[in-house]
């Protein structure tokens, strides 16, 4: 499939889940420490700005019950790193470290799942999103929050890619 899932954190990750059209048709990206216990079904990735937190990252995904086959991306290649993604500031947090691997790895269409970046604690995250707008362009939409308004809703168009 060319189609992914970035899952996050926040405490609406479920819901934006549940409102992705088709969803069983996705792979799935879980973002680091706080995201990889979320759900239990298959991910085929995970994504962390902390290669330190990898052994825990795998404890927490085998104390949960889910697949333990996924790749590790990371910004550097470290031990249990698998797919290194280049940082490039300013940091737009590991939504869109997973957003860039998933472009480079040739997912056309990404949707963010409890990514809002709208507290004021992850509002610094967001001058990364702009930086690099143009790579995201057509290709990364949001379920919530502040990236659901800087990249949009996946709409049913949006998600056929044109298609009539």
């Amino acid at each position: 499939t060319n189609h992914l899932i970035i899952t996050g954190a926040a405490p609406c990750v479920l819901l934006d889940i549940s409102a992705v059209p088709r969803v069983c048709s996705y792979d799935f990206m879980a973002l680091g420490l706080d995201a990889v216990d979320k759900y239990t079904w298959p991910i085929r990735y995970c994504a962390t700005y902390h290669p330190n937190e990898i052994p825990e990252i795998r404890k927490r995904r085998e104390i949960a019950g889910g697949n333990a086959d996924y790749l590790m991306i990371s910004m550097k290649a470290d031990e249990g790193v698998d797919i290194v993604e280049p940082y490039k500031p300013p940091s737009g947090s590991s939504s869109l470290l997973g957003a860039l691997a998933a472009i480079r790895m040739g997912y056309t269409r990404i949707i963010l799942c409890g990514c809002p970046l709208d507290e004021k604690k992850y509002e610094s995250f967001q001058p990364g999103w702009k930086a690099i707008s143009q790579e995201l362009a057509n290709r990364v939409r949001s379920m919530s929050g502040w990236t659901k308004e800087f990249l949009g809703a996946p709409t049913d168009e949006w998600l056929c890619g044109g298609c009539q």
